[in-house]
């Protein structure tokens, strides 16, 4: 199932059709996106006191992690395509009390912050799916202060990614081949040296990449399959399957 390229309209409206989806399935995968954000923080070198900007933050994370980690010393500004996915990011700050984030509707492709202003940048999964990823990675370098240190986190190979094997099969079981459905577009940087190659041409010294393996863990009282066919498939699948987990 090969889906189109969307324009920038087309995506704000996907995604706000997926935000109470994303908001909704948020504090249950708390514990898995954790194991996630882990090795992407690590890699930044983020620490205590620093100022963070996270791209594509969704429902909140990684930037509420980034946000115990950096301290009452530090500041993060999560941001997102469209205002509704941060809604969630805003309920889960307040409920931990996290006074250090702040949630702001930005555009990656065009930043509205000022050149230097932060020690760090981070982004968990969300530059597979800009149309312009190298204007992208321009911005986070012209908002980052000199020595500052950026670090993204994208999908491999399909094939290795076994939970997208099998939405993309539910979906086509239902839908058939509609081209609506895009499940090439996040494994665009899945060959080795891609997305490095990206941060270099940006301006970026020292670009590397990390193989990093996932295998998720939920208790078994915990659905997996429906919240991530509710966040990857939206208001298209769920009326057909309600609640039940798949």
């Amino acid at each position: 199932m090969t889906g189109t390229a969307l324009d920038k309209a087309q995506m704000r409206d996907r995604w706000r059709a997926r935000a109470p989806f994303w908001d909704g399935q948020a504090d249950g995968l708390a514990d898995m996106a954790d194991r996630l954000n882990r090795p992407m923080i690590d890699a930044a070198g983020i620490a205590a006191g620093h100022t963070v900007l996270d791209l594509a933050s969704g429902a909140g994370e990684p930037a509420l992690t980034i946000a115990r980690r950096v301290g009452a010393a530090g500041h993060v500004t999560a941001t997102d395509l469209v205002d509704e996915m941060l809604a969630g990011c805003r309920r889960r700050a307040a409920a931990a009390g996290l006074t250090n984030i702040d949630c702001r509707q930005a555009d990656m492709e065009d930043l509205p912050f000022a050149d230097g202003r932060f020690d760090r940048v981070t982004c968990r999964f969300g530059v597979m799916f800009v149309p312009q990823a190298d204007r992208a990675l321009a911005e986070a370098y012209r908002v980052l202060k000199p020595g500052g240190r950026a670090a993204f986190m994208v999908w491999g190979h399909r094939e290795d990614t076994v939970m997208f094997t099998i939405i993309a099969a539910a979906a086509r079981a239902v839908f058939g081949d509609d081209p609506s459905f895009d499940f090439d577009t996040p494994f665009r940087f899945g060959a080795p040296g891609r997305l490095a190659a990206l941060f270099t041409a940006a301006g970026f010294a020292d670009a590397g990449e990390i193989d990093t393996h996932f295998s998720p863990r939920m208790p078994a009282d915990q659905p997996f399959w429906t919240p991530q066919v509710k966040m990857g498939l939206g208001p298209r699948l769920i009326p057909r399957l309600g609640d039940k987990d798949p």
